[in-house]
């Protein structure tokens, strides 16, 4: 059976996120979703494992019917499962198709692979043991109010935790994805490498001495993520980069780096969640399902929520959800608007359209919405106080990409000569945007970019990690707030199993795989203190709540910094340079 793949988020897989030594990961993310009238073409029923093939690969899933689904399309969650089938065209955005794999699924007998497997087959090495967390009680009891939360792109800053001799024991406030990241003992608590396929520990003072050689050595670095990090480390990263003439990139290049491009050529109508919670009434959100990506964005920010200017909560606003499925999102929402996939460009223009007063000129439907219903979104958004749309990656990882968010943008400033609107990007990782702020401040540039030239240099789908990688071109990659190997397509992984790969994080994770180094690190809002960036770009400072003796991300960076420009001086004494000539040649 022919079908359209879409790949996104689940909070059943977002609650695994920081348990990827442990089965329950592999278990969600080798989940498929399908249609049960597909289901029943196919022969299969709930459990079953059916065979997804693409023009790259092809793996098994385990069948999960769902009728929110139209026929023909197939939903399964992002991780190594849904990566091990995607190919790694970006089409000059550095961003591939997440949500738009063309592919065929047929029933198997045979049982899906772990997520280990898949990358010990793309050449990484087994999970790395991890050290049984201490079971001791008692001691000191601490209770720490007003903790931000180091998850996604909310920062919600009104956790409680409770802590007891030096342990985080309870988690107050927090969404099931937050607190299951501050409860997670998946922590290595000393450098290990990679010796030979098997793990044995380093001193990390051996490991900051292999990480400045490989990165030193390296004529084509590449240095990603940066995330799940502080700002305060972002910029030491940076520093790194253009000392050793690397290429900085972040992980926006594969989520709303489109979004980011769509803003740089028509501006951004944004504005901060609060004026979103005080003012608003009517909500939109496009191509994202925040239920399971950002649990508490409506309860904080846009419905469930009593705000200055609209103190009756819910019912002072109006919810709209547009999507390719009927997300629990949608099943909340006041309307569902169902589009076609790959068909919101044409929607954000028949809204324009609408606007400007030519509804008669469209057709009966557009992307399967039929004229009515477009009409009526038309004359809420115009009519509306105050109007807040938030995009997803439903939009930036589907046909049409930046367009479809600068067509938004357009559509926007359209609804800005009637009301009030603004248009905010549902920014994933808890600092991504801060990654925006931080590159963008020193650098002019927000990802992808290169020193190579000696001075910044950006260029999406030429500077961005997955085309650099795709191409072969980096010869040596250092990890840092990012799981590539959870998130980057299989002909990326394989060529990260071929270099040297430093992998610096609090966490085991799938990028560990292809680590020749892991150096653990102070988990950024747990065990130490920085700066992140909310997703509409509101500083918040983390707090420090536990302190597990681990160096920070800025310390161990900082370290590798000081010693690379002492070996990038003493290269560019001891290296010969030709002398410029006193006169010019003769033309």
């Amino acid at each position: 059976m022919n079908v359209l793949i879409t790949s996104g988020r689940t909070i059943a897989q977002g609650r695994q996120l920081y348990y990827k030594d442990m089965p329950g990961y592999s278990y969600e993310t080798a989940r498929c979703f399908v249609n049960s009238f597909d289901l029943l073409e196919l022969g299969a029923a709930s459990g079953d494992y059916l065979l997804l093939s693409t023009s790259t690969a092809e793996e098994v899933f385990v069948a999960t019917p769902c009728d929110d689904l139209v026929s023909g399309t197939v939903f399964i969650p992002c991780g190594p499962h849904a990566n091990a089938i995607l190919h790694a065209t970006t089409r000059g955005t550095g961003a591939p198709d997440y949500k738009w794999l063309k592919g065929t699924v047929t029933r198997t007998d045979l049982p899906p692979r772990s997520g280990w497997d898949i990358l010990v087959e793309e050449g990484g090495a087994v999970c790395p043991s991890v050290p049984a967390p201490s079971e001791e009680d008692g001691g000191e009891v601490v209770t720490i109010c007003d903790v931000a939360c180091p998850l996604c792109g909310c920062l919600c800053d009104d956790l409680v935790v409770r802590v007891e001799g030096g342990s985080i024991r309870s988690v107050d406030n927090a969404c099931s994805l937050g607190s299951e990241k501050f409860l997670s003992q998946s922590r290595l608590m000393r450098p290990i490498a990679n010796d030979g396929g098997s793990w044995r520990t380093v001193e990390f003072g051996e490991a900051i001495r292999y990480a400045v050689e490989v990165l030193a050595d390296a004529e084509r670095p590449l240095l990603f993520g940066w995330s799940g990090t502080s700002a305060e480390a972002q910029c030491t990263g940076i520093q790194i980069a253009e000392t050793i003439g690397g290429v900085i990139d972040n992980c926006s290049s594969i989520c709303h780096g489109p979004s980011i491009m769509g803003i740089q050529e028509a501006g951004h109508p944004g504005c901060t969640l609060g004026a979103v919670k005080n003012r608003a009434d009517v909500v939109i959100y496009w191509g994202s399902n925040p239920i399971e990506s950002h649990p508490r964005h409506l309860s904080r920010y846009t419905t469930f929520v009593n705000g200055k200017y609209r103190d009756n909560g819910h019912h002072d606003r109006t919810l709209v959800v547009v999507d390719i499925r009927e997300t629990d999102t949608a099943k909340i929402a006041d309307e569902f608007i169902r589009v076609r996939p790959g068909g919101d460009y044409a929607v954000f223009s028949a809204l324009r359209a609408i606007l400007k007063g030519h509804a008669d000129a469209l057709h009966t439907t557009v992307a399967g919405i039929p004229r009515e219903r477009l009409v009526w979104l038309a004359d809420l958004c115009k009519n509306a106080r105050f109007g807040a749309l938030f995009t997803g990656i439903g939009l930036t990882q589907s046909r049409g990409r930046y367009k479809n968010v600068k067509n938004a943008i357009q559509l926007v400033d359209e609804l800005n000569r009637h009301t009030k609107f603004t248009l905010t990007p549902m920014r994933g990782h808890w600092n991504v945007n801060g990654t925006n702020q931080t590159f963008s401040f020193l650098t002019g540039y927000p990802y992808g970019v290169d020193f190579s030239r000696g001075t910044p240099y950006y260029n999406p789908g030429e500077t961005t990690a997955i085309d650099l990688l795709r191409r072969g071109e980096a010869d040596a990659c250092l990890i840092i707030g990012a799981d590539p190997g959870a998130h980057l397509p299989r002909r990326c992984n394989e060529h990260l199993a071929t270099i040297p790969t430093i992998v610096i994080d609090p966490f085991v994770s799938l990028s560990t795989s292809f680590a020749d180094l892991h150096i653990p690190v102070a988990c950024v809002g747990i065990d130490c203190a920085g700066t992140g960036y909310r997703m509409d770009s509101v500083p918040i400072r983390m707090k420090k709540v536990i302190d597990l003796g681990l160096p920070t991300d800025e310390e161990v960076l900082s370290q590798i910094l000081a010693q690379v420009q002492k070996r990038c001086r003493h290269y560019a004494v001891t290296i010969p340079r030709a002398p410029y000539p006193e006169t010019p040649p003769a033309s």
